[in-house]
């Protein structure tokens, strides 16, 4: 089964999976990762009976409340989740390359056939395995929130995908500073530095721009972001968007297109980049009318927490958002419109990252 995975990853994206499959059976070989796992799952349990146990009793003392029980347990149990990945994933991330140089072993491995992409991508793929696993052991825990009531299939997916985007995130980061950086407690603290800076940032940026743009406060609907915002917003994610499809389209094509190539991988990501963002600047008249109505709150969604918070309460969506996708919808259209948003974001990131890493790797062992 191993060997026809790996047979046929190489043969379709050309991908050497033999540093993935090693770091895999490194990682998890002897007890630490168990006892990672052990420690996940039981934290997670602990914080969801925490919560569930003084709601159960109320409820016991004053009659039902099941609805409030599985959804705040939830909450509960999907934001404890959050911070574990926060905390755990980028540590295991941001050793990944220093730890081969403070073991000098990555000049042996730089000497092999394998590409630099291939050394960042498989640790990389083996970081996001963990973060899979390690959502998969609280899985249980999310089911019985949903026999409590309150809690419906679709929000367990929404937060469970949430998540697996903010880990790969988190693992990116990390990942980023591990190729740039020469000592594992450097790139730990820097990537710890720049969550807490991101998370403090995304916070504190629509407060002040609420302060200092404060249109449609008069009809209370909140400040609103305005054309010309609106504009420069959409511009910064086109050319986000095109930077990532020119990054994944260039590695694929190098890989694809072989060493007897016609094409330039270079040129038909820069193409295909280019065009993206020229279809999405020309295609923006729409979408920038809708977002010159959103409230500029809704830039909240850029921290991992407050966009979970509105992601699983329809009542906190519809006040971070005013506008486009809030208008004519429930809690239900709220949420699924939030969950795309924010998870979009947090891939695109994630893939920035991690092509940042596979250039720093790729120039730093030239």
């Amino acid at each position: 089964m191993s060997e026809a995975l790996e047979t046929g990853l190489y043969r379709v994206f050309r991908f050497n999976p033999c540093v993935a499959v090693h770091e895999l059976r490194l990682r998890m070989r002897g007890w630490r990762p168990f006892i990672v796992l052990l420690a996940y799952a039981g934290i997670a349990c602990a914080a969801a009976a925490l919560a569930w146990i003084p709601l159960a009793l109320e409820q016991h003392r004053f009659g039902p409340r099941a609805i409030e029980i599985g959804r705040i347990t939830f909450a509960v149990l999907a934001h404890t989740q959050l911070t574990l990945i926060l905390l755990i994933v980028p540590a295991y991330a941001a050793g990944a390359v220093t730890m081969e140089r403070e073991k000098r072993t990555l000049e042996m491995l730089r000497a092999s056939l394998v590409t630099p992409s291939d050394i960042v991508s498989g640790k990389l793929l083996v970081i996001l395995a963990f973060g899979l696993v390690l959502l998969i052991t609280s899985v249980p825990v999310a089911s019985w929130c949903v026999l409590l009531g309150g809690v419906a299939p679709e929000e367990v997916f929404y937060v469970y995908t949430f998540l697996f985007a903010v880990a790969f995130f988190a693992a990116a980061l990390g990942m980023l500073y591990s190729a740039r950086m020469r000592r594992s407690m450097g790139a730990i603290v820097a990537a710890y530095g720049t969550l807490i800076a991101t998370g403090v940032l995304s916070m504190l940026i629509p407060l002040i721009l609420a302060q200092l743009l404060l249109r449609g406060s008069s009809s209370g609907s909140g400040p609103t972001l305005g054309i010309n915002a609106a504009f420069w917003v959409v511009l910064a994610f086109s050319a986000v968007a095109a930077w990532t499809v020119f990054f994944v389209t260039r590695a694929i094509a190098a890989r694809l297109l072989g060493r007897g190539r016609r094409w330039s991988p270079t040129g038909v990501g820069l193409i295909l980049g280019l065009g993206l963002m020229l279809v999405a600047v020309l295609a923006s008249g729409p979408l920038v009318r809708a977002l010159s109505s959103l409230s500029i709150g809704a830039f909240v969604i850029l921290n991992p927490y407050a966009a979970l918070s509105a992601l699983m309460e329809g009542e906190m969506a519809s006040m971070v958002i005013h506008g486009p996708f809030g208008g004519g919808r429930g809690p239900t259209g709220l949420q699924f419109w939030l969950w795309a948003i924010s998870t979009g974001i947090f891939v695109l990131l994630g893939v920035g990252l991690w092509g940042g890493a596979t250039s720093a790797f790729s120039r730093r062992h030239e």
